[in-house]
């Protein structure tokens, strides 16, 4: 077995029951890999009678997580009512953009997103527009014109090169005063019990120190909000809302 297949075996096994993988990318850009099939879990939701995010938050982390998340974002972010532009690296399914569209209204809602086969799910979403995306950049979004800018269950997985390059994209396209917002599997959510899991079984998920990320965004003059544990499979990541000063 390949180090990368042994790393997705226990995401994987815990996919099996819905016909569902973790696959190698089909892109030569190592920061651009597949991952639940649009297909198949759209078809899924279906069948179980549920909306999509609502399926995938029951699948994958506990009911009702998605727009616990949310909520608790836009809360410390202060934002609400209608809201200019906002720009989310990786929405997926969409199940975080259409909890956002639904409560501030944007003007305009960029993605940037890798997975081609959710494209036209996407798509579908109010005054969304779909960015070119190479896995590492935003650069089809100007300087500081966005109000929020946001990810989630994206740093997770990616590498800490690619995950430092979107830190450094986000503290750019953000507005003065305004916020940018993302999870990672910090220290705050490491416990013995899945750190031992992850020696014995292997893990896709990749840690990366909070203190280094309040500092490396704190030299591009952002402040930390606050932040708030999220379900993750077998575990938690930490959402973390900073503002631009």
């Amino acid at each position: 077995m390949s180090a990368r297949a042994k790393a997705a075996k226990p995401i994987n096994d815990l996919l099996r029951p819905l016909r569902v993988q973790l696959v190698a990318g089909r892109s030569a850009n190592p920061a651009v890999q597949d991952f639940i099939s649009a297909r198949k879990t759209i078809a899924a939701a279906r069948k179980a009678g549920l909306p999509v995010a609502d399926y995938i938050d029951r699948t994958f982390a506990q009911p009702g997580a998605t727009a616990e998340t949310v909520e608790v974002m836009l809360k410390l972010a202060d934002l609400h009512g209608d809201c200019g532009t906002i720009c989310e690296i990786g929405p997926g399914s969409g199940r975080y953009a259409e909890a956002v569209i639904r409560t501030v209204h944007p003007a305009t809602y960029e993605i940037y997103e890798t997975a081609a086969d959710w494209l036209p799910h996407l798509a579908r979403l109010p005054n969304v527009i779909i960015r070119k995306c190479d896995g590492r950049t935003l650069s089809q979004t100007g300087d500081a014109s966005v109000d929020l800018v946001h990810a989630h269950k994206v740093f997770v997985y990616l590498d800490f090169s690619t995950t430092v390059s979107y830190l450094a994209e986000m503290a750019r396209v953000v507005r003065p005063g305004r916020v940018m917002a993302f999870d990672i599997v910090s220290e705050k959510c490491l416990d013995d019990n899945m750190v031992l899991q992850w020696a014995e079984h292997g893990t896709i998920y990749r840690p990366i120190p909070r203190l280094w990320v309040i500092e490396f965004l704190r030299r591009r003059g952002l402040a930390l909000l606050g932040s708030h544990l999220a379900p993750l499979t077998k575990g938690h990541t930490e959402l973390m809302v900073f503002r631009r000063n």
